[in-house]
């Protein structure tokens, strides 16, 4: 009964060199920009982790500099 539709008799190729094409230019135009996608963000996030070191870093500073005023021991209020 499948057989007999017209769409199941008509020649469907397995490998079509427009489709080949298609797939070629497609990669030969999204590879490019996946590639700098993945670049901008890299280095977005190297930059951001370097920000982020560097407050961590100032912050630990001003720690040990209240701490070394003679504010150690002391408890939230001062006292």
């Amino acid at each position: 009964m499948l057989a007999t539709l017209p769409v199941a008799t008509s020649s469907q190729p397995g490998f079509s060199f427009t489709n080949l094409l298609i797939l070629a230019v497609a990669v030969a135009v999204l590879y490019p920009v996946q590639k700098k996608i993945r670049e901008v963000a890299s280095r977005r996030r190297r930059e951001r982790w370097a920000r982020e070191d560097r407050e961590a870093e100032e912050l630990l500073r001003q720690r040990d500099r209240d701490d070394s005023d003679g504010s150690a021991g002391r408890g939230p209020d001062g006292f």
